[in-house]
């Protein structure tokens, strides 16, 4: 779950769905007279709509974080999680690759990016290093050999595949981070928006050229994004969410309870130049 707790206690809980089809609006619009659209658009758009897929049956009747009187966010130790988790990424990969094997590849490439500091393409802030247990381990360095057995054969007839690939797993790197801005709290206030930098962001995919994205508060669900990398301004985006408001005797039946009968609504954004 993407989660933005908020002061007076309400929580606003996202499937990780919701949030990637966030990420996939920001694809769908990249590009204009500075950036260059995506190529392929189609391969990007499938990778970034269904990066974070597969979680359906766990999402679908969550375990509850009693403190937080919610379902565990997804940067919570997550009792019991990791078989569910490795499960939910081998199902994903296969079926986004059965449509796409590039688009596979990109989701296996996000996916053990996010146990490598995605490969170092950008200068995030740091993410939480821990120990990985041996069968994550195990199946990175799987789904690493199969990267590269795909990386392979795809750039037989594609000159230049490899430059490509890098600059769409980095583009994909900063879809998600950009859905994540407007979803969890490290981000966002009720009101607001933090000030916020992603680098470096290619610009095109025939040179090296690369620029700082700055993202700066601009009134209530709104910012200013510099050098505007959209195809048209002001660009509004949305999400879906449950607002999930505290609850007396937080007993899991109870928790669980208020979390599916929370009201559904859909989050706006703006972003201009």
């Amino acid at each position: 779950m993407v989660v933005r707790d908020l002061k007076d206690g309400r929580s606003v809980v996202s499937l990780q769905e919701d949030h990637a089809e966030l990420a996939a609006q920001f694809a769908a619009h990249w590009g204009n007279e500075r950036f260059a659209k995506l190529r392929p658009y189609q391969t990007m758009l499938l990778a970034t709509t269904y990066h974070d897929s597969g979680y359906r049956e766990w999402e679908g009747n969550p375990p509850m974080n009693m403190e937080k009187g919610r379902p565990y966010a997804f940067r919570e130790e997550i009792p019991g999680f990791e078989p569910v988790e490795l499960a939910a990424y081998a199902k994903n990969i296969a079926w986004v690759s059965s449509q796409d094997p590039y688009a596979g590849l990109l989701v296996s490439m996000h996916r053990t990016g996010l146990w490598h500091g995605r490969y170092n393409v950008l200068a995030e802030p740091a993410m939480r290093s821990r120990e990985r247990s041996g069968a994550v381990q195990a199946v990175k360095k799987e789904l690493e050999e199969k990267q590269a057995e795909t990386r392979k054969a795809l750039a037989r007839d594609h000159s230049g595949f490899e430059q490509e690939l890098w600059r769409n797993f980095a583009a994909l790197q900063i879809f998600d981070l950009l859905s994540l801005y407007f979803c969890c709290d490290g981000f966002a206030t009720e009101n607001s928006f933090k000030e916020f930098k992603i680098t470096p962001v290619g610009v095109d995919y025939d040179t090296a050229d690369k620029v700082e994205l700055r993202i700066v508060p601009n009134g209530t669900g709104a910012v200013r994004m510099e050098p505007y990398p959209f195809d048209f301004s002001p660009l509004r985006v949305g999400i879906r969410a449950r607002i999930v408001s505290p609850i007396k005797g937080k007993t899991e039946r109870a928790c669980v309870e208020a979390y599916h009968k929370a009201s559904r609504q859909l989050l706006q954004f703006e972003i201009s130049t």
